[in-house]
């Protein structure tokens, strides 16, 4: 079925099979969508507000210009979804837990949000802001995070030999971080 600008939260009928849906230009304002199946969904120019998304499944799933807002998106495997356009914006999200593995994310906005123990693996997230953002024990493998700006975010920790760094931008108090594999004891 095909939804086209509609608002969907708990005054709208209730959706009662998500896969292999098309959704365009629609905000999804305060649903719980938790383990929730979007299996084979194209979500193209849509929004979230406030939906817990913890643990949906979103196996090839499309995310074309996608923004999430206040949700709650832990445990969700980005790495299954349709690589094709996958373009999304993250702010004031909690999205701990969540693995972005082998995903394009050119210039994606990360703000306020909490990414504890998410892993981005083989990305490409060139020109992506990380604005505001606890990445604790966040794992950076094998990316490239050219110009990517951590300069506002905490608790940062990554190996600059796995990663590409080219003019990524950090902030001193960042630098702790980067030097962790080294063992090195720094004082203020």
């Amino acid at each position: 079925m095909e939804y086209y600008n509609q608002v969907f939260d708990q005054t709208t009928p209730r959706i009662d099979r998500w896969t292999e849906q098309e959704f365009e230009q629609c905000t999804f304002r305060k649903l719980d969508l938790s383990k929730v199946e979007l299996t084979n969904s194209n979500f193209v120019n849509c929004r979230f507000d406030d939906c817990n998304l913890t643990n949906v499944v979103v196996k090839n799933t499309k995310l074309y210009d996608v923004s999430f807002a206040g949700c709650k998106l832990a445990h969700v495997d980005f790495g299954t979804c349709n690589p094709f356009g996958f373009h999304v914006t993250f702010q004031e999200c909690q999205l701990d837990y969540s693995v972005f593995l082998n995903r394009k994310l050119k210039k994606a906005h990360f703000t306020d949000c909490s990414l504890k123990e998410v892993h981005f693996l083989q990305c490409d997230l060139t020109g992506t802001s990380f604005n505001h953002c606890n990445l604790e024990l966040a794992r950076f493998d094998n990316n490239n995070l050219t110009q990517v700006d951590f300069s506002t975010s905490y608790n940062l920790e990554l190996n600059p030999d796995e990663n590409k760094l080219k003019k990524a931008r950090f902030s001193l108090h960042n630098l702790p971080g980067l030097l962790t594999r080294y063992d090195l004891v720094i004082s203020k």
